[in-house]
């Protein structure tokens, strides 16, 4: 009997031993976190800054200016462009909006949301082309645009996606909490919804809706950096990367700043993160490394 007594509590020490030194290896591999360093800010000559998008085919940015009231048809909104080193080339390039926010591109076309209009604007012309009204629309916000050619558009007001399909517009679903920053992949739509302060998955198999990561405050754009992960920005102003599994990690806070990062834009083959500053009145790049 003292004799098994005295194997069991060795093998005890041996497994005991084991699992600390699993314990140790594990906690010595080294875990790879992405870092943003700043680098450029444009001047301060645009207007209560919304959104940004790279365009690669003009190798320009475009800047929506909502400079009036956030959800007032006031037609003092406007876009405007600068270059890829932050160099200001148009503040005013288009004007004429109200409070233009969301922006997305198809061909030579930019789509932005204007309050209850989708504006279809002809990059070569500088000239609207086109304005869909969105009936009872009470605040349309973020555009994200998919490659076979349709731009998904958010209500943020009524917590509704719409899309822009062949000429028309329709509803793709709605009681959503609130839904602001949007991103269209092959198999799935992905919403920041501040209502529930999260990053929500849409599936377009199964028109499911589930949580992707919480606890994100105020969830604006969303961006995929190329590696099954994602940029969110929070309005007040923070940047999260959220991975594939769903863990967030925080890589920028400018809040205590009182800088806001609005609907930011991510230009993967450059891996540089664009962010609209909102009151700031300015554009800021920042690069993405590990």
């Amino acid at each position: 009997m003292k004799k098994f007594i005295l194997l069991m509590m060795a093998i005890g020490l041996f497994t005991f031993s084991c699992k600390n030194e699993q314990k140790e290896v594990k906690e010595e591999m080294p875990v790879e976190s992405y870092k943003l360093t700043q680098l450029w800010e444009s001047d301060t000559v645009f207007t209560t800054v919304e959104a940004v998008i790279y365009d690669p085919k003009t190798d320009l940015i475009y800047v929506s200016n909502i400079e009036g009231e956030p959800w007032g048809a006031d037609g003092v909104g406007s876009i405007g462009k600068l270059k890829m080193d932050g160099t200001v080339v148009e503040a005013k390039w288009i004007t004429g909006l109200s409070a233009p926010k969301g922006l997305g591109i198809i061909g030579d076309k930019l789509y932005v949301t204007d309050i209850k209009n989708l504006v279809e604007i002809d990059i070569p012309t500088g000239k609207i082309s086109k304005t869909y009204t969105v009936e009872d629309s009470e605040g349309l916000n973020d555009v994200s645009t998919s490659a076979d050619g349709i731009v998904y558009f958010t209500d943020s007001q009524k917590g509704v996606l719409h899309m822009l399909k062949d000429g028309v517009v329709s509803v793709v679903v709605d009681s959503l909490q609130g839904s602001n920053g949007v991103f269209v992949e092959n198999d799935r739509l992905l919403l920041g919804t501040w209502g529930d302060e999260s990053l929500t998955q849409y599936k377009f198999a199964d028109k499911s809706i589930s949580i992707v990561a919480d606890s994100i405050t105020q969830p604006d754009g969303v961006e995929a950096i190329g590696d099954g992960g994602y940029l969110v920005s929070s309005w007040k102003g923070l940047i999260h990367h959220v991975a594939a599994d769903g863990t967030t990690s925080l890589l920028l806070d400018t809040a205590k700043d009182t800088i806001s990062a609005a609907d930011i834009d991510f230009v993967q083959d450059k891996q540089t993160l664009l962010i609209p500053t909102f009151f700031r009145n300015t554009v800021a790049a920042y690069s993405l490394a590990k």
